[in-house]
């Protein structure tokens, strides 16, 4: 890949550092509490807890990468929660509201965080990445007809927003899925966008396509094997015949998708690339935790860059 062009901003990077428990706290409670309960309480026994007060508890577990114990220590100690809620979840009823907290409010709080910064032209880079879990895989033991050792792990596809490097759409498959068919399911609830950016893998007249639909430029590195044919998809013709009139101008724009390794690389640092729970549904809703995590941490960089009115990004030497 190369030298990195850009990188952010120290200045912005140490502060949202310096106060990230608080910030991702604050940020967490306003989503929840902007949106309608996330499960209605039973209506028979005593009174339970708050079910937004669960689901935060739920989100700050997996932000801060806590176990549940440590979590409801921490929520005891934190002024920030116990002044927006009147009750601290314990250990077990965190645990109990992870399994009902559902992947479409982890989404819908996502948005919620996010929905300010999505925006008519943006330029977008598309990509995957797998994160192991411990279940081993079935269809490797059939093909090799033994037991293995070789643990099984889910894929990420997600699409980045190259200014604030904010993932603005992602979809969860099971590891032998390809990338391909993913392209339009991660572009379809975006707005016009500018640029399209995305490896090999997306290389298809289909998916050129759908970017041109979307009025953006597809940059989708083609194979050495592709063709000049556009069978009904004028886009594939019109940017094969841009790639190889002025080759290395169209792949200096496309290097912009760089960026989409950041973000991988930024997620699995921090929030780490594997997922501990065992249940294939769990483990969505584990990495659909730690994508909003990322975001909610983003959402602070770039708020915290506009209000002081300094860069997001630095750009290298």
């Amino acid at each position: 890949m190369g030298c990195a062009k850009k990188r952010m901003n120290p200045k912005v990077l140490n502060y949202v550092n310096r106060n990230f428990y608080s910030c991702f706290t604050k940020a967490v409670i306003k989503a929840v509490k902007q949106l309608p309960s996330p499960w209605k309480p039973g209506r028979l026994g005593r009174k339970g807890h708050d079910p937004k007060e669960v689901a935060v508890a739920c989100i700050l577990k997996v932000g801060f990468n806590q176990t549940y114990d440590s979590i409801e220590a921490f929520l005891k100690e934190s002024e920030t929660f116990k002044n927006s809620f009147e009750d601290i979840p314990g250990s077990s009823v965190t645990h109990r509201g992870m399994k009902k907290l559902s992947t479409s409010y982890i989404r819908k709080v996502m948005n919620r965080v996010t929905t300010f910064l999505k925006r008519q032209g943006m330029n977008i880079a598309v990509d995957s990445s797998g994160f192991s879990t411990t279940n081993s895989s079935l269809w490797y033991d059939i093909r090799i007809l033994r037991e293995n050792k070789k643990k099984d792990f889910v894929k990420l596809h997600i699409s980045v927003d190259i200014d604030t490097g904010i993932i603005h759409w992602y979809t969860i498959t099971a590891s032998n899925r390809h990338d391909s068919p993913e392209f339009r399911k991660i572009l379809k609830h975006l707005p016009d966008l500018g640029a399209v950016f995305g490896d090999k893998g997306y290389c298809s007249r289909e998916n050129c396509q759908d970017a041109a639909d979307k009025n953006a430029v597809p940059y989708l590195l083609f194979r050495d094997n592709a063709r000049n044919y556009a069978k009904g998809k004028p886009a594939w013709i019109i940017s094969i015949r841009a790639y190889r009139n002025n080759k290395d101008e169209w792949l200096s724009v496309y290097h912009l998708r760089s960026i989409v390794e950041s973000v991988f690389s930024s997620i699995k640092k921090r929030w780490k690339s594997y997922l501990l729970s065992r249940k294939r549904w769990m483990q969505r809703k584990e990495l659909s935790l730690k994508v909003m995590s990322y975001n909610v941490k983003q959402v602070l960089l770039v708020q915290y860059a506009k209000r002081c009115k300094i860069p997001l990004w630095k750009y290298c030497r």
